[in-house]
């Protein structure tokens, strides 16, 4: 899944037959929530990567924003939103369902993702104070003080996951960021504050260890290393889109 980031000037690749076609970028968090859904209900698909700062001509009559992700399917209707794209997914592909049948779960599990857009708000504020260290140490605050709740519930379900003894949309929706986390550690790495929230959020640990041995966390895992490498690019005002082309 590192192929070349197409931009303007190209042509978009025609669809696979029998297969879901998936607009992606390959280090864009949003894109991997339904990435991530697709691997785990086992969904045949193909993902073109676009380049997001000179995108090609051609992404704009199917998103008109230009965003990932976005998907087609082989009749050619369009979606787009990674929320509104993962909920579709899993009802429309019957194998391994990702949500609960129960509404009232499902609206409480709808309630726990809209949640985590507090902790997305607060990891973009985290990047952004990277150069200083009193403001990035209070951003680092404000993330243990939005990720406590999500401690405290996965203490409450009393289950591995949030889905349960499986991941569930909860899980494939949060993740990831939380993929990301380590990279912050590469800005102030004498700061201790980012090992004592792990000591401090010991299910979300679990949670995060278990996570990463998911058959389809780890068809799409990145290391830090080299989250690092493409976060550097992008801060820098020039993001290497590219940088696994070859190497995966």
């Amino acid at each position: 899944m590192s192929s070349k980031h197409l931009g303007s000037g190209t042509t978009c690749p025609p669809l696979e037959e029998g297969k879901l076609r998936i607009y992606s970028m390959r280090f864009c968090p949003f894109a991997q929530r339904a990435i991530l859904v697709a691997l785990a209900k086992q969904i045949p698909h193909d993902v073109v990567n676009i380049n997001l700062k000179n995108k090609p001509e051609w992404i704009f009559p199917k998103n008109p924003m230009g965003k990932v992700p976005t998907i087609e399917l082989a009749t050619g209707q369009v979606l787009y939103e990674s929320l509104i794209v993962s909920d579709y997914l899993d009802d429309v592909y019957p194998n391994r369902p990702l949500q609960s049948s129960d509404p009232y779960q499902r609206a409480l599990d709808r309630i726990w993702i809209e949640n985590f857009g507090k902790v997305i708000s607060v990891f973009y504020k985290l990047l952004q104070s990277r150069s200083d260290l009193e403001e990035f140490q209070k951003n680092l605050q404000a993330l243990q003080s939005e990720l406590s709740p999500f401690e405290i519930e996965l203490a409450r379900r009393g289950t591995t996951f949030f889905g349960g003894e499986l991941p569930g949309m909860v899980d494939y929706m949060i993740w990831p960021w939380i993929e990301r986390l380590p990279i912050m550690k590469s800005f102030f790495p004498d700061l201790n504050d980012y090992e004592n929230a792990k000591k401090e959020n010991p299910k979300l640990e679990q949670w995060r260890q278990a996570m990463k041995e998911d058959s389809a966390v780890k068809e799409f895992f990145l290391s830090p290393e080299t989250h690092i490498q493409f976060a550097q690019s992008f801060l820098a005002g020039n993001p290497n889109y590219d940088l696994l082309e070859g190497s995966e």
